[in-house]
């Protein structure tokens, strides 16, 4: 026997082999085809999708998605909308309602997604969400987005604290006077807690989605979706009277604001406070962390608002397909979201984040799997989602509403420091927001050069050159 030459041919052969595999693993990247997503997802919601995209990419070599986070909600959509045209720019972009308006006012820029998701002859497009969602949708109810972030406001409560403080757990309040009693009962318990009741999302929770519950719009000319023009109402009767009993609320520290983001999230996840009204996909992360139960129940109403509540608004964000690329890059596109919408990763996706569910298969799987039981009164929630929506329940399309959000929350800050009453608060809120709508004064063209001005120049051009 001659082990040694033996043993050098079956090193060469591994080498072969191996540097053969090396070269096709090149090469069929090289043949994968891009699909560049940028999104501004943070927390749960990032880790989950990171891990749905790698399975993707790792599930089929055709198609390679390239995630990039570009920051936060308004970041993502301006770098997002100034690269629309460039070669490296996003293929899938994520963005907001509020910042939806910008991205649909460019010329050419969004490829809707109904035309695009019939390349991948898919059965499991039958989506959950209501069918008004203006900002996901066009004027006949087709998705022009996929709806990556669709989420309702919920009130969320700490059973733990409510057994201490002698409250049934399953018995949320179904209206603001209700739940003012729970507050006084939770607040007399103490026990540890810092505060009774918290919010997220101030503006949203306590304007927006105050109004379309109970059939009021924000804005004129159906907030704005019926034309351009429109001007704020929110400061009307209804809005007034629910300010003024938040702001007795904050005398009483029976309500403790937290600021205009998720900050109430954490405040509720810790047990600092014992009920929390935010976004239903905040609860993925607040579960993460909580050491209790959690209930779940739909927004309070004013029962002289309204004898029954009308659906709130659907917020949160969408993937959008930018127009101009090739086809290859949109069947790269239908196959991805295809993949997104398989029964397995849809479930995971809602039952990870809380998000409303992207497919009906979604909701139904976690209905007979018993998921909902894990949270009391999530069930009964997304079965109200599933509904259709009141007429000011559809949404909102006003320009530069980011800018009107943000005087939102200044007043209401002012407005629970004391600074303001409610109606002033309200009323100053609706006149700056009428303001920031208007459309930025043009800048005055210069004038035209005089003949004497042109000679000048003229002769420093000479003068320069000698």
């Amino acid at each position: 026997m001659h082990p040694g030459p033996s043993r050098s041919l079956s090193c060469k052969s591994l080498l072969a082999a191996s540097a053969a595999a090396v070269l096709f693993a090149s090469v069929a990247a090289e043949a994968a085809t891009e699909v560049r997503v940028w999104h501004s997802l943070t927390g749960v919601p990032a880790q989950t999708f990171e891990t749905m995209v790698a399975g993707f990419n790792a599930e089929q070599k055709n198609y390679h998605v390239d995630l990039k986070f570009k920051g936060d909600d308004k970041a993502t959509a301006t770098a997002g909308i100034a690269a629309l045209s460039l070669p490296d720019g996003p293929d899938l972009l994520q963005v907001s309602e509020v910042e939806s308006g910008d991205l649909l006012a460019v010329r050419n820029g969004v490829k809707p997604i109904f035309d695009i998701l019939p390349l991948a002859k898919s059965k499991d497009f039958e989506f959950f969400i209501p069918g008004a969602v203006t900002f996901m949708k066009d004027e006949r109810n087709r998705l022009r987005a996929f709806p990556l972030e669709a989420s309702i406001p919920v009130l969320l409560y700490n059973q733990a604290a409510y057994t201490r403080a002698g409250l049934p757990t399953d018995a949320p309040p179904a209206t603001w006077r209700d739940l003012q009693k729970q507050l006084i009962s939770l607040q007399d318990a103490g026990k540890g807690m810092k505060c009774s009741y918290t919010s997220s999302d101030q503006a949203w929770i306590h304007i927006e989605n105050i109004g379309a519950l109970h059939g009021e719009a924000i804005a004129t000319k159906n907030n704005g979706l019926d034309g351009t023009g429109a001007t704020l109402t929110f400061n009307d009767l209804l809005h007034v009277r629910h300010i003024a009993l938040m702001t007795s609320w904050v005398k009483s520290q029976l309500y403790v604001p937290s600021g205009h983001g998720e900050e109430g999230d954490a405040r509720f996840a810790s047990g600092e406070c014992g009920v929390l009204t935010t976004a239903s996909g905040s609860l993925g992360d607040i579960a993460k962390i909580a050491r209790f139960g959690i209930g779940v129940a739909p927004l309070p109403f004013y029962e002289e608002g309204a004898r029954q509540p009308v659906n709130t608004l659907v917020g949160g964000s969408a993937l959008w397909a930018v127009e101009g690329r090739t086809k290859d890059v949109y069947n790269g596109i239908a196959t991805f979201l295809a993949y997104l919408a398989t029964p397995v990763v849809a479930v995971e996706w809602h039952q990870k984040t809380g998000s409303l569910p992207w497919t009906n298969a979604a909701y139904l799987v976690s209905e007979r799997t018993g998921y909902y039981d894990r949270f009391p009164g999530l069930a009964a929630v997304m079965k109200a989602a599933a509904t259709s929506q009141g007429p000011d329940a559809r949404g909102i399309r006003l320009p530069n509403y980011d800018k009107v959000r943000a005087i939102m929350d200044q007043e209401l800050d002012a407005v629970w420091s004391g600074e303001k009453p409610p109606k002033l608060g309200l009323d100053d809120a609706v006149r700056l927001g009428d303001v920031a709508m208007q459309p930025a004064v043009a800048a005055a063209a210069p004038e035209p050069k005089s003949r004497a001005a042109k000679v000048k120049d003229a002769v420093r051009k000479i003068l320069k050159k000698t």
